[in-house]
């Protein structure tokens, strides 16, 4: 699954989870304008301040916007 354009330190967190979870999160998005989960497409990835990957991006149904926090922050606290 081709990623989309994320920052470096996204890409760095996001190349760290297994591509079959990757897919697995890029399938599950929740649209507030389908009311179900949905595929995230055309997306683009930034990390916030805690350390978590923000994907923001269109529902592959509706085109309406979309995003995902991927909790990336708890695997890196667990490592410490």
């Amino acid at each position: 699954m081709k990623a989309g354009k994320l920052t470096t330190q996204a890409a760095v967190l996001w190349g760290a989870i297994p591509l079959t979870t990757q897919k697995r999160i890029l399938a599950n998005v929740f649209c507030v304008k389908c009311l179900v989960s949905v595929q995230i497409v055309k997306f683009r990835g930034d990390v916030d301040k805690r350390g978590d990957v923000i994907l923001k991006g269109s529902c592959a149904v509706c085109g309406h916007d979309v995003v995902r926090v991927v909790e990336t922050s708890e695997i890196q606290n667990a490592n410490n």
